[in-house]
């Protein structure tokens, strides 16, 4: 039975913006993950098309979870540090990209329920609002089969270090439409 008071929103008040922050701090540097500062928040419009996304899963005004989604733009994506050659290829063949940064459960609460949320919630908005093709993530290797099957990500890129978060991370790629269809199966169910 889903919990009433669980809801996803986009952050657009400062004071969201900074407890998403703060749990991202927090949780990536108890992984023992470097955050930059300047990789937290970036100073753009909130929700405005072709502009980042940060979301929140929030219990009755508590925040659970956070994560951002992040479209393709001049600047590039934050995975091409790392990436570049896999990314560049990927647009060559005319796919849409965008990706998901700063995903930061709260300990202790239910990840599963906030992960559902926050995943589903940036399905609207990078295949609605920035009406991309793929998404792209990097994730740690010991997390990698859990996206693949959780949520149908596939490995688009081998192992490489992530110095963004001083890290080991593989890239995985997710086609919004196979994901779209894969939603609509466990609504059906």
């Amino acid at each position: 039975m889903p919990d009433d008071g669980l809801r996803t929103v986009v952050a657009v008040l400062p004071e969201q913006i900074q407890a998403a922050e703060h749990l991202v701090r927090r949780r990536y540097s108890w992984r023992g993950y470097h955050v930059a500062s300047t990789d937290i928040a970036e100073k753009v419009a909130p929700g405005v098309k072709g502009h980042p996304v940060t979301l929140l899963a929030e219990d009755r005004g508590k925040l659970l979870a956070t994560l951002t989604v992040r479209p393709d733009s001049a600047k590039g994506l934050l995975a091409e540090e790392s990436y570049r050659p896999e990314i560049e290829r990927l647009r060559r063949e005319g796919r849409r990209l965008g990706e998901l940064v700063k995903l930061a459960v709260e300990e202790g609460a239910d990840w599963k329920a906030a992960l559902n949320a926050l995943v589903q919630a940036a399905y609207l908005v990078t295949s609605v609002v920035h009406a991309l093709t793929d998404v792209l993530i990097e994730v740690n290797p010991r997390h990698v089969r859990f996206y693949q099957r959780v949520f149908g990500f596939a490995i688009a890129a081998a192992e490489r270090v992530c110095a963004r978060a001083a890290a080991p991370s593989v890239l995985m790629l997710l086609d919004l439409v196979q994901f779209g269809q894969r939603l609509e199966l466990r609504a059906a169910a």
